[in-house]
């Protein structure tokens, strides 16, 4: 989730994988971000690695967990509609503790602009959102999802949603 990223390829048993995507499928997620997350603490673990990126990857983490939290609740509540991504961002910025979690993962304040680390956390963000209450992207005539653009938020594009197979 962070900015800086290094891509490699990794062979994985063929069983060992089929029970890593359905540990992924249950936790609503897809497998290459369950194994990115194991990665991620396994290199927290080793002790190895420096305290600003350990507790910037501890800090995002801990944000995706609580807005995945909050987007069940928000949801159960009944308040799911297009724009359930914006109901969720808005929602943690109206929780203190909420909003100085997410402002701590991204490094500055929350409604600022241009953070190295924001955009692709609000993206990921979003993505997790969608999946913890079973959502599809909404769709133009053309099969593409339809994307919204916000202002004065923390999160300033966001993929309109809608009901899916939850």
């Amino acid at each position: 989730m962070t900015t800086e990223t290094e891509k490699f390829t990794v062979n994985v048993n063929k069983a060992a994988m089929t029970a890593l995507r359905a540990e992924a499928d249950d936790k609503g997620v897809e497998a290459s971000a369950l194994i990115q997350r194991a990665i991620h603490q396994f290199a927290i673990n080793t002790g190895r690695m420096d305290d600003a990126t350990k507790g910037m990857l501890t800090a995002q983490y801990d944000t995706v967990d609580a807005f995945v939290t909050l987007a069940k609740r928000l949801f159960n509540e009944g308040l799911f509609d297009d724009n359930f991504v914006l109901t969720v961002f808005k929602a943690a910025m109206d929780s203190p503790a909420l909003k100085a979690l997410y402002e701590r993962a991204i490094g500055g304040e929350a409604n600022a602009v241009k953070l190295p680390g924001k955009t692709p956390l609000n993206m990921y963000l979003g993505w997790y959102i969608k999946n913890a209450v079973g959502a599809e992207p909404k769709l133009d005539a053309n099969g593409q999802p339809v994307r919204c653009q916000v202002r004065g938020q923390p999160i300033q594009t966001y993929t309109l949603l809608r009901r899916g197979k939850l």
